[in-house]
């Protein structure tokens, strides 16, 4: 099966890769953003709870805007600024960080601190690399930020989340004997 992407690399990107070889449960999937690789670190997902977390985040973008969740907290500052901001206050109380905080999808995304800014349609997304064992040591201590539609983003999380779930369901019915539907 070839891998299937939805979104751009170049701004935000799923790519959904085979089953993994012992567990119909297990999948690859790897993420993009703005070109950089996010999950370097364990690209193997849990598809039931992966679609879980998916859809928290789905949700969010589907619902109307909560300007205290959705726009930065410091609004004179650029999105990356924001970022930084919120990953030093964390050391101290984590509860905005928390409260911005995109991409909490489990082991999958440990090594990336991500958070979201939504203004005018436009969806930011900085996020930096955590790990000091990161693979490209570059980027280590860099703030990259995402920035595309929202209509855009919406789009490119409900068809992964669609594709994951129709073709797990699909290998659910094969492995339990039943017939599958094209």
């Amino acid at each position: 099966m070839p891998v299937q992407r939805f979104g751009s690399r170049s701004t935000f990107a799923f790519e959904i890769g085979e089953n993994h070889e012992s567990h119909s449960d297990l999948r690859k999937v790897d993420v993009y953003a703005e070109g950089r690789r996010l999950t370097c670190d364990d690209n193997v997902v849990y598809v039931p709870q992966f679609l879980n977390a998916l859809t928290c985040d789905l949700d969010r973008l589907v619902f109307p805007p909560d300007p205290k969740r959705d726009l930065p907290p410091n609004p004179g500052l650029s999105p990356t600024e924001n970022h930084k901001y919120l990953r030093e206050l964390a050391m101290e109380d984590n509860r905005l960080h928390l409260y911005h905080r995109f991409m909490d999808w489990g082991p999958t995304a440990d090594n990336v601190s991500m958070h979201f800014f939504r203004e005018n349609g436009i969806i930011h997304l900085p996020f930096s690399f955590c790990r000091d064992a990161h693979h490209v040591v570059d980027e280590i201590g860099t703030v990259f930020c995402a920035t595309l539609s929202e209509s855009e983003l919406r789009l490119t999380f409900h068809q992964t989340a669609w594709r994951l779930m129709w073709d797990w369901s699909s290998l659910k019915r094969n492995r339990d004997g039943e017939p599958r539907s094209a």
